[in-house]
């Protein structure tokens, strides 16, 4: 029995290894190609190397146990996992030489012992006018990069409110804010009614020279981000003109949603 045991061990222990030291070789595939993506003069070439960046990832996520590795190091990959570990978000970029941008996106889902894992492939869609108010699928998503995700608990169910960036174009870059949101036995879908008005996300666009920021500040449970407006006060929706006013935008965590107080200036205490 003893003996049964220590070969079973041994099994176990052989497998971890050859699977940490193909993901170590697998890695550093994806931080070449990372380069390539970022670094390249031609785009067709970092086409085809986000192509291949893809495969290799996909190829890593679909291992058992794959939920646990870590990507830090690739520059152009954002993985995100919430607390309860209930799903890992990866989401990438190709700078493209005219100052667009195309991003990529791979959600994982995994039960609790990682055996077995869902795999959802993103799909970005050209803007529409119903974009802030509409659910979207998989197949509709509003492509960024995503750096944070905030847990909301609803009566029963949990939303993912996820922030992101968009670089846009070379006049305006937009920052997001998106929820996630998953039904059982059914692909996850983005967008919720759980602000304070009729949009289900939040999308910020500014004049690029104009940075803005968007975070959450977890010791006060809230979103805050800068409050933007046209430098001219007059010309609405053209976006190259908007920049922060050094007042900000909070969204704040209720049983409800979040709920918006807009232009609020906050004291600097020293």
């Amino acid at each position: 029995m003893k003996l049964h045991i220590h070969l079973l061990l041994i099994i176990i222990l052989s497998q971890i290894a050859f699977t940490q030291e193909s993901f170590d070789k697998n890695k550093q595939t994806l931080i070449q190609l990372s380069n390539e993506i970022i670094n390249s003069e031609s785009d067709s070439i970092k086409k085809k190397a986000s192509k291949i960046f893809k495969i290799n990832l996909l190829e890593i996520i679909n291992q058992p146990k794959s939920y646990l590795l870590n990507f830090d190091q690739i520059d152009i990959l954002s993985s995100l996992q919430p607390k309860d570990k209930s799903f890992k978000i990866l989401t990438w970029f190709i700078p493209y030489n005219n100052g667009t941008y195309e991003y990529f996106g791979i959600i994982q889902t995994c039960k609790k012992n990682g055996k077995k894992c869902n795999i959802f492939n993103l799909s970005t869609i050209d803007l529409f006018d119903n974009i802030l108010t509409d659910d979207l699928s998989i197949d509709e998503w509003y492509g960024c990069m995503y750096y944070e995700i905030i847990p909301i608990k609803i009566k029963k169910n949990t939303y993912y409110t996820l922030l992101g960036w968009d670089g846009n174009n070379i006049n305006t870059t937009k920052k997001i804010i998106d929820v996630l949101k998953f039904t059982p036995d059914s692909p996850p879908t983005f967008g919720a009614s759980i602000f304070n008005q009729k949009e289900k996300r939040i999308i910020l666009e500014y004049n690029s020279r104009y940075p803005i920021s968007l975070k959450y500040e977890k010791e006060l449970d809230c979103i805050v981000y800068d409050h933007i407006k046209p430098i001219d006060e007059l010309s609405t929706q053209n976006f190259d003109l908007y920049a922060p006013i050094l007042s900000y935008d909070i969204l704040q965590k209720s049983n409800n949603g979040w709920i918006l107080e807009e232009n609020i200036y906050l004291k600097n205490e020293k």
